[in-house]
């Protein structure tokens, strides 16, 4: 039997509009109560990350007595070894706490942590960093020691970038994707990941707009694909 032209039309699947496809993907209203929360969770996430991420360097190159050079060594003596003992503390706090109290128990130290160097610390550096001290020991040591001497000279600045460092790496990658997988179920994940994706590029794509254009070019075709398709 053969069809007519009518009926193999109505046969063939509707073409959806980009409005149409934009709207699928919405989630309902008792879908969107734990979705909103999460997407603004890993919004201010990443927002911080993006601040911190720019000051870290600035803190410590621009500091007295430091320089460029000393970022190699902030990241092999100071950050590797404490991101090593941080894998073993949340090993350990996971074998004995629920995903999400382990999350209030990493994050809520790392946020204690930036008030108090934003309100505390940073406006006391001149009292708080051994300038005069470390100058007594640089004048003993060779200069290739300097370094060194200007992650102790500048520690606060250095403690600072670690958990900086660590904000990245530990918060907006490990925590929250942990927690995430946590509090939603494999169906809501294949939604709610997408919409997570445009949240996160809400927050870098102003920044890099500026900086690589075609890193730009790169999150808007990651869009289109895999969020409006």
């Amino acid at each position: 039997m053969y069809m007519s032209d009518g009926e193999a039309a109505a046969a063939l699947p509707e073409k959806k509009g980009f409005v149409d496809r934009l709207k699928a993907k919405i989630p309902p209203a008792n879908e969107r109560k734990k979705l909103v929360p999460l997407a603004l969770m890993f919004f201010f996430i990443l927002f911080n990350y993006t601040i911190l991420r720019d000051t870290k360097d600035v803190l410590m190159v621009t500091a007295k007595g430091s320089g460029a050079e000393v970022i190699p060594f902030i990241k092999t003596y100071v950050n590797l070894p404490t991101a090593i003992g941080f894998t073993a503390l949340y090993s350990k706090l996971c074998d004995k706490m629920d995903q999400k109290d382990v999350f209030y128990t990493c994050t809520i130290p790392f946020l204690i942590f930036f008030a108090a160097f934003a309100f505390v610390v940073y406006p006391n550096v001149g009292v708080l960093h051994p300038h005069a001290f470390v100058d007594i020991i640089a004048a003993k040591l060779p200069e290739g020691f300097s370094a060194p001497l200007a992650i102790v000279r500048n520690w606060s600045f250095a403690v600072f970038y670690v958990m900086a460092e660590m904000w990245g790496s530990v918060v907006a990658s490990l925590l929250f994707w942990s927690f995430a997988n946590e509090v939603t179920t494999v169906e809501e994940a294949k939604k709610y990941c997408e919409f997570l994706y445009c949240t996160a590029i809400n927050v870098f794509l102003p920044i890099y707009v500026f900086h690589s254009p075609s890193y730009c070019m790169i999150i808007c075709k990651h869009v289109q694909t895999h969020c409006l398709a």
